[in-house]
């Protein structure tokens, strides 16, 4: 069987966990289940409350307006409709649900507990929403080693650990699986024994610092991360192999949806490496990055936030809606900023250029290169055995009409 999640769901969904065990695509599942709006629906983790079962929580007042708008709500909806059919996902609760979103700090987090069954959970923390506020605060990762969502992602994570003493799971999906893995780096040792693994799905990475630190060696062995083929998020500060690669049926960015990601029985299926585009991208973004430091990497990204927030949008929906209105305003912004300021931001952008040039021609342009003299010497071997064919038929031909006139 191969197909999607949906596809799995319609296989395996009604094999308890209990006679399969936890799956990479159960944890695909449960990943994207984090990003439905639970607000008010699942209890808080301030509160003393007991968790919910999903089915109970579809038959609540507001319970579908857990399903976003947007082009993927059919998607959403087939999922939640599947989970509920079969045995595995049918008694699946929820519990402590935490968000917070903060314009002043550049804050976007949310969190929230799935209870897999008796004694056993999977903690996941969502990745970037549609606001402007969390496409910021991933960029601020990239010139700070820490940042108020990993001070949420240790607290959440610590209290949960505390307030159930499960076995656990622990993993996100985008700036989600970042958290997970700092989160884990950051827990006494006794948690993490109790943590059985880290799912790091299209994750971005860690800044050379934290991956140089001890803390993230006591927890390596149990880091499992996924990037589709072309992934640009979960590139973003990864500099090692601690990855695997599988396949989505989208284009580019879109293979950063989990709902792409084609499945082969119980996992995901496999790619030997990532496609070139990716790599040129991770080669010219991450070269970038170290190309400068932090004091400049926080200028460039400060500076253009500063010019998109005069477009007053609050989410990336609203910025490039109206048709393209709102870049306008960036454009006029860039003209009014003074000179020094001006300069500053085209000399940091200069500088992704000069390394993009650098990495094409690297990465791209003799890749491109080796594949047409490839193509050449395809069609001059053809070329030669179709001559070769040729003089042997005319070989022939010249026997037959010699026979004929001998005769």
């Amino acid at each position: 069987m191969t197909g999607t999640i949906l596809d799995y769901l319609i296989e395996y969904g009604d094999v308890p966990f209990s006679e399969m065990r936890f799956t990479e695509v159960d944890a695909a599942i449960l990943c994207k289940l984090s990003y439905f709006r639970f607000d008010g629906l699942v209890p808080d983790i301030d509160l003393d409350m007991p968790s919910v079962s999903l089915a109970n929580i579809l038959l609540m007042e507001n319970g579908d307006d857990i399903f976003e708008k947007g082009r993927y709500e059919d998607t959403s909806r087939q999922m939640v409709s599947l989970m509920l059919k079969g045995r595995r996902f049918a008694d699946l609760r929820l519990a402590c649900f935490s968000k917070c979103t903060d314009k002043e700090s550049q804050t976007q987090f949310a969190a929230i507990t799935f209870m897999t069954g008796p004694r056993r959970m999977y903690v996941v923390f969502r990745g970037t929403d549609n606001t402007l506020i969390g496409l910021k605060e991933d960029f601020n990762l990239l010139y700070t080693d820490h940042a108020k969502c990993h001070d949420y992602a240790v607290d959440y994570l610590t209290r949960v650990s505390k307030k159930f003493r499960h076995k656990m799971y622990v993993g996100g999906h985008s700036k989600g699986g970042h958290l997970a893995v700092y989160a884990c780096m950051h827990m006494p040792p006794d948690i993490q024994e109790r943590i059985h693994r880290i799912y790091s799905l299209d994750g971005l990475g860690l800044r050379p610092k934290l991956m140089q630190d001890g803390k993230f060696k006591a927890i390596e062995s149990k880091l499992f991360k996924l990037l589709p083929q072309s992934s640009l998020i979960g590139m973003m500060l990864e500099d090692d192999d601690h990855y695997e690669v599988v396949r989505s049926s989208a284009f580019s960015l879109f293979q950063h949806n989990v709902y792409t990601w084609q499945v082969d029985g119980k996992k995901f299926i496999r790619e030997k490496k990532l496609a070139r585009n990716a790599v040129f991208i991770e080669h010219t973004f991450n070269g970038w990055v170290e190309s400068q430091d932090d004091y400049n990497r926080k200028l460039f990204i400060d500076g253009i936030y500063s010019l998109i927030d005069a477009c007053e949008a609050e989410s990336f929906g609203e910025l490039i809606g109206d048709g393209g209105k709102r870049f306008g305003v960036i454009l006029e912004g860039i003209k009014e900023l003074d000179d020094a300021s001006r300069e500053q931001l085209a000399t940091v952008f200069k500088a992704f250029v000069v390394v993009a040039k650098y990495y094409f021609k690297a990465d791209v342009e003799e890749d491109v290169k080796q594949n047409v003299n490839s193509e050449r010497k395809k069609i001059a071997s053809s070329g030669a055995k179709v001559l070769k064919k040729g003089k042997k038929v005319i070989t022939k031909g010249t026997d037959v009409i010699k026979k004929v006139i001998d005769n």
